[in-house]
């Protein structure tokens, strides 16, 4: 068992980690191996530090300046080697204790071997953190049809085999299938309410839950807490979130040195309603990516992904036009023979372009999303300096999923064929 495991529960609490905790890495170093929704476990007693309170320790670490922040880190370690000396350390086989996104205290096994997700891009992140189907015994049908249809299949065939029975409609658990699945651990929404989750709660399994609020970084925290859950990816899990959160920064650095009227309106849709459309509105994951890269979004003062008419995306006149993957008839190809949307700026122009689907689709959050940001980046701004997307891509999905791209890999997950005759699409992505 490790300190930090420890001290996340009895010494930290998680607001005040994020407030410290930043202030710590502005000074060049991570405080000692803290973070939020840490792993903890049972009988911290026997370490003997169960009677530090967490509101006195709160108060403590509020007081600490930067480099005496540093200090409690090494003392810390001190204290662990002297307390594993002691024959402190906890029984193998000890259940493990989580915090998951939604604040609830989860016990797991100290080994987990089966896990059943009902989130769908869950699937895939654990398929990146294992770089294997090994522990995948259960998944949402959706789940199923981005394996098949997207990368994953043919880096994981054996992924393809996998019972996508646990999860019904809206999430709804099949808990015959999930008991059948004999997982260790059930990944679920928590935020999709009661119903949710009470069924799988009830008949024992224990259950990780996730958050969906938030902008596409939320997925960087799905890959912490799967990490935590996961035996034995938990460094993993952090490394790919912290490079996660590394794009988000580096890209908000590139943009806002490009004043507003440099920026594009762009406008996302989702699906087609006859003569009407889904867009994102504000408060969308797709709203903050625009956002995030420098565009902005003329349906923001929408709710979530609200219909609108033809006309209302006329009178929009947006400069660039995203298509998102959940309607497989949104084809450029669609807008630019459309005599209806002739006059548009993004039609004329010919930006309108199809989001690229790889190991997972680009436009919902996944492990993903940082690849997703550099191209919306590259479309908003192709003057910019950016590196390029393909040599990204290629070592990104190297870094998922053990997997080394070829040539005719990128171009169906850029998807070339779709948005060949979008403005300087072959030119700007084909090397």
């Amino acid at each position: 068992m490790r300190l930090g495991n420890v001290v996340a529960h009895t010494f930290v609490q998680p607001n005040l980690y994020r407030r410290r905790g930043t202030a710590c890495r502005a000074q060049g170093f991570i405080p000692f191996p803290l973070r939020p929704y840490r792993t903890i476990h049972a009988h911290t007693e026997s370490l003997g530090i169960a009677s530090l309170t967490p509101t006195y320790a709160s108060f403590c670490l509020q007081s600490m300046k930067p480099k005496q922040f540093k200090c409690l880190r090494c003392s810390v370690a001190v204290f662990f080697l002297f307390s594993c000396a002691a024959g402190a350390a906890l029984p193998e086989g000890t259940p493990v204790v989580l915090i998951d996104q939604n604040g609830r205290e989860v016990k797991i096994p100290a080994k987990v071997e089966r896990v059943a997700t009902l989130v769908i891009p869950a699937a895939s992140m654990v398929l990146a953190l294992d770089q294997g189907a090994g522990r995948l015994v259960g998944i949402h049908p959706a789940s199923r049809a981005e394996i098949v249809d997207g990368m994953l299949g043919r880096f994981f065939p054996e992924s393809k085999k996998i019972r996508a029975d646990v999860a019904g409609e809206g999430f709804a658990p099949n808990v015959e299938a999930l008991l059948a699945s004999k997982a260790d651990l059930v990944v679920q929404w928590g935020d999709r309410g009661d119903a949710a989750l009470s069924p799988i709660v009830k008949v024992g399994l224990p259950v990780l839950t996730l958050n969906s609020a938030g902008g596409g970084e939320i997925a960087a925290e799905w890959l912490r807490i799967l990490g935590r859950g996961l035996t034995g990816r938990e460094a993993r899990g952090e490394a790919l979130a912290e490079a996660f959160l590394a794009t988000k920064g580096e890209i908000a650095k590139s943009v806002a040195q490009i004043p507003e009227s440099r920026r594009p309106r762009v406008v996302y849709l989702y699906r087609r309603q006859g003569n009407a459309f889904q867009v994102a509105g504000g408060k969308t994951t797709v709203d903050s990516d625009i956002r995030l890269a420098g565009g902005i979004n003329p349906a923001s003062h929408l709710t979530a992904y609200a219909s609108v008419s033809a006309e209302q995306v006329l009178a929009w006149a947006p400069d660039i036009v995203l298509l998102g993957n959940f309607d497989k008839d949104l084809k450029p190809a669609l807008l630019f023979e459309s005599a209806l949307f002739a006059s548009v700026p993004a039609v004329k122009d010919k930006r309108v372009y199809l989001y690229p689907r790889g190991g997972f689709r680009w436009d919902p959050p996944s492990q993903e999303t940082p690849l997703a940001w550099r191209w919306l980046f590259a479309l908003f701004h192709p003057d910019a300096p950016s590196a390029p997307l393909r040599g990204e891509i290629v070592e990104t999905y190297r870094r998922l999923y053990g997997h080394t791209l070829n040539a005719s890999e990128i171009g169906i997950i850029m998807r070339m064929i779709d948005n060949n005759d979008s403005l300087n699409y072959s030119k700007k992505f084909s090397h």
